[in-house]
């Protein structure tokens, strides 16, 4: 069994980070991740990474792993709106397998009973749709094609979309949430974890703050966010967790908490024991709009195990499960 049931312990705590212990217990084989735009290009880098980690992915409107090459330039002329030419994507699992051999990313073997969830909206011109075409083809040299989902029908701007949240899901602007009708975060949630219960209403538990360790050297903010399901604070249950990451302009400082309370994450979390994760990036001069490291701003090791965001969030996820 290549991830081990561990349990964890942390503090729920207020604002100044104080509270009372609660034990949760997590099941290291139902630890997954997910993210939007650049977000959904860091959950694609942490799975591939880490795949001894993390079990599944959801990823909307992302790109390819390893496409800006730790390029900026590269970032924005074939990794965006518009690609220059038919994207490598036998270089890029070449180069995925090598680094596999150097160790600098997880055996590609764990990947194939893994679950893959891509989503690309029809009207996105932000991110092409030849960025989630390849995705799902780099996915299938590694796993079995029925364990990915492709979602590419839905008239969707650049935004990550909902259910009946946000803006006209024909435009994407702050926060870049979209009232699409059609639920991104529960369709998610089902492929990576198979049928779930039925969404709350409202959820019942409230958001919690927690400090990150490592994250000012890794141009993360020092607050992150968790939520909690009721039930996960009993002591004897045994709960899933995931790792949801916001896209570029979404962070705690610059939309508040919409994101976290908007995106439909919450409800589908408090009705299926699924403990969330919510790490931020923070804005600074070389990465104005807090977006996730995908094209090497923080060092040329960005999308390997060794990269310094890679290193935080799975730093912290092992923290989360140590017992």
């Amino acid at each position: 069994m290549r991830r081990l049931l561990l349990s964890f312990a942390f503090l729920i705590g207020s604002a100044a980070f104080a509270g009372q212990p609660h034990h949760l217990r997590i099941d290291p084989t139902q630890v997954t991740v997910s993210g939007v735009s650049a977000g959904g290009q860091m959950a694609h880098q942490l799975h591939i990474a880490y795949p001894d980690l993390f079990s599944g992915v959801g990823i909307i409107a992302g790109g390819p792993f390893g496409c800006a090459g730790g390029s900026l330039a590269t970032a924005m002329t074939r990794c965006m709106g518009s690609v220059k030419g038919a994207l490598p994507l036998a270089q890029f699992v070449s180069e995925i397998n090598m680094a596999v051999g150097d160790g600098k990313l997880g055996e590609t073997a764990t990947l194939a009973d893994d679950h893959v969830w891509v989503f690309h909206g029809t009207l996105d011109n932000v991110v092409a749709g030849e960025l989630s075409d390849t995705i799902v083809a780099l996915y299938g040299e590694f796993m079995p094609v029925k364990n990915i989902r492709y979602v590419n029908e839905i008239g969707a701007a650049h935004h990550f979309p909902t259910r009946d949240q946000g803006s006209e899901c024909t435009v994407s602007e702050a926060p870049f949430i979209g009232d699409c009708d059609y639920d991104a975060a529960g369709e998610l949630l089902n492929h990576l974890y198979g049928e779930l219960e039925a969404p709350l209403t409202e959820p019942t538990a409230e958001l919690t703050k927690t400090l990150l360790a490592g994250a000012a050297e890794a141009g993360l903010a020092e607050t992150a966010y968790l939520f909690v399901p009721t039930a996960c604070r009993q002591t004897e249950k045994l709960c899933k967790a995931h790792f949801v990451l916001h896209g570029c302009a979404q962070s705690t400082v610059q939309v508040d908490s919409v994101f976290i309370e908007q995106s439909g994450y919450l409800r589908w979390a408090e009705a299926n024991d699924i403990v969330l994760a919510f790490p931020q990036v923070a804005p600074a001069a070389n990465n104005p709009f807090a977006c996730w490291d995908w094209w090497g701003y923080t060092g040329e090791d960005y999308r390997w195990r060794t990269g310094a965001q890679m290193e935080v969030l799975t730093n912290w996820l092992r923290r989360l499960t140590a017992p």
